[in-house]
């Protein structure tokens, strides 16, 4: 049987560093966890894949109970708090009271072969049964060494599965959606005594004896769900369905990918092929007459149309190899920026090669370049920064993925489990989705909007196809994701305490890097405002930062009041799933601020 065992006054940092306070003895941003929850299932090893289910959900029965206990005596209403990788930037984890580490709720097994409903539409060996803690890493690693794969991931195969589509997070795989598409069926701890199994009535997953295999150590037999609207709102769930103790997921054979990254030019007709969806013309402009199956791009928004763009690709290819490619080192931006942080702080203000006037350096004027190539070691932006991290292809040869020289990588080697340079923190990063075809209006524009700021972030598309989930922050058939990657406040204010105020150059520093420290914050928010002039319909990633609020969820997803509002079907869902206690303890700090759940009294 699991156990759960319990860390009093727990200092936990989630991954980004953006939740908590700065403590001295820890070092870095963390938050004080009255009582830290662990789950340890490893003595399920031996079996199947719904058996641990049901095996996680009898401890986790245990856990909700105590917290039962706990919420009749207190004063105050508290959240149950659940968190995987941590990954999230946003205050959809972070719990002060309660929180649950669901790293322990990991594993992945296949669906028996009698599990399966007789209508479903895979074979049972392409369908996997995965616990809502296992991290994508370690779930590719497992299909991929049983020559299958999953069709998409994020950026990073650093979160887990049920953190991941709780967001709708996705990375850039053509013609397809985010995470949360990959799912065919949820386990979910609803209350202390009660679990559900929910699947789509239109696609049946498991069969009586696949749910009779869910009922608990204490015999508490599983409630069956099969409603399509309700799974969609499900899938989504930003931490407040209850716990995701499983999932079952759609496997496909494994592929490969040849890689191209190529730098080139930026024009606006590039834009309009990206607008209608084309992408094979992009790829020929690039050197390569295969279709992709990904593309990403990333541009300098102090000159999109002048400074060469960076253009990753993967195409299918049928080689097969006896050893695996290994890591196809790709620098994200995200790396790029992490690795910018490190560099902002280890500045050596001693080391300056030429002195620095603070005198000669009057608002409104922008930072001075001198002082951005020493805190940028050199580059005079982050995008230039990026860039020189990697030696980027010329088009001057055409691309075929075919060639005997070109590597054939997995999925999983060409993602990362999550960012592997720099120092932990130095990133803020904000998504804003918009539909395909309003890309040439809106890159000009966002653009203008933040041409007066420091050059400290760079501008990374992403494209995602039909988004499932009734609250996907891609709620566009067909959408583009703009992230904006750049140097959080954290790092600079870091860097500034670093600093000795008594060197004669300090104070030119101190204030680049005070400037530097609300530079993605302000980007942020003149991105929604050149938008929202503009009239191009946009919606914010759930998980990240740029001041989500009620008023812009609302906008996006209609007043919970309104009869048609995605918030009020979203919320009956919540109701039909959920125990009375469930709905007590099942919700969190963002959830609240975005206006989804009223304050929970």
């Amino acid at each position: 049987m699991p156990t759960m065992y319990y860390k009093s006054n727990a200092a936990w940092p989630n991954y980004h560093l953006t939740r908590g306070t700065f403590d001295p003895g820890e070092g870095k941003p963390v938050m004080r966890i009255a009582s830290l929850a662990v789950i340890n299932a490893a003595d399920t090893i031996h079996d199947s894949g719904l058996e641990r289910f049901a095996a996680t959900a009898t401890t986790l029965f245990g856990h909700l109970l105590t917290l039962e206990s706990q919420l009749a005596g207190s004063p105050a209403p508290f959240a149950a708090g659940m968190v995987g990788a941590g990954w999230s930037f946003s205050s959809l984890i972070g719990t002060p009271v309660s929180q649950l580490l669901c790293e322990g709720l990991s594993d992945a097994r296949m669906l028996a072969p009698a599990e399966r409903h007789a209508n479903c539409e895979l074979p049972a060996d392409y369908i996997g049964l995965a616990g809502g803690g296992t991290v994508m890493k370690d779930l590719f690693a497992w299909a991929e060494s049983l020559d299958r794969t999953l069709l998409t991931s994020g950026s990073f195969l650093g979160p887990t599965i049920a953190g991941g589509f709780a967001t709708a997070s996705h990375g850039s795989r053509l013609g397809h959606g985010g995470i949360q598409n990959m799912v065919l069926g949820m386990h979910l701890v609803v209350g202390s005594r009660e679990h559900v199994w929910i699947e789509r009535k239109s696609c049946p997953v498991l069969s009586q004896a696949g749910l009779d295999r869910l009922t608990t150590g204490n015999g508490v037999k599983v409630r069956f769900v099969a409603d399509d609207d309700q799974f969609e709102d499900a899938l989504v769930h930003l931490g407040a369905m209850g716990i995701v103790n499983g999932v079952a997921l759609a496997l496909m054979d494994n592929r490969k990918f040849a890689l191209m990254q190529r730098m080139q030019v930026l024009t606006p007709d590039w834009l309009k092929d990206i607008a209608k969806g084309d992408f094979k013309s992009i790829a020929g402009q690039l050197g390569c007459s295969t279709e992709p199956s990904f593309y990403e791009l990333t541009l300098n928004p102090r000159s999109p149309f002048d400074d060469g763009a960076t253009h990753t690709l993967y195409f299918p290819s049928s080689k097969s190899q006896l050893a695996p490619a290994g890591p196809a080192y790709i620098t994200s931006p995200a790396d790029a920026i992490a690795s910018l942080g490190l560099s902002i702080f280890q500045i050596n203000v001693d080391m300056l090669e030429e002195e620095l006037n603070l005198h000669s350096w009057a608002q409104p004027n922008p930072i001075p370049v001198s002082v951005l190539r020493r805190l940028f070691s050199g580059s005079d932006s982050a995008f230039t920064y990026y860039c020189n991290l990697k030696d980027y292809e010329t088009i001057d040869e055409p691309f075929d993925p075919e060639d005997p020289s070109v590597p054939a990588y997995a999925w999983s080697e060409l993602h990362k489990g999550g960012i592997t340079s720099g120092i932990p923190g130095a990133l803020y990063n904000a998504s804003f989705a918009i539909q395909l075809e309003r890309v040439p209006d809106a890159i000009p524009l966002l653009c203008a909007a933040v041409a007066g700021l420091p050059p400290a972030f760079v501008f990374t598309l992403r494209f995602v196809s039909k988004a499932a989930g009734t609250l996907a922050f891609t709620r566009f058939d067909q959408s583009a994701v703009i992230e904006i990657d750049g140097l959080s406040p954290l790092i600079c204010q870091m860097a500034q305490s670093k600093v000795a105020a008594s060197n004669p150059q300090a104070p030119v520093i101190l204030k680049a890097l005070n400037e530097l420290s609300g530079t993605l914050k302000t980007g942020a928010a003149a991105i929604r405002t050149a938008l929202d002039d503009a009239g191009i319909g946009y919606s914010m990633h759930w998980g990240k930062l740029g001041d989500l609020d009620q008023a812009k969820v609302y906008a996006d997803y209609g007043h919970p009041q309104e009869p048609d509002s995605l918030i009020r079907r979203w919320r009956e869902t919540r109701d039909a799933l959920l125990s009375s206690f469930g709905k007590r303890i099942f919700w969190n700090e963002a959830v609240i601020s975005y206006g989804l759940l009223d304050e929970v009294k």
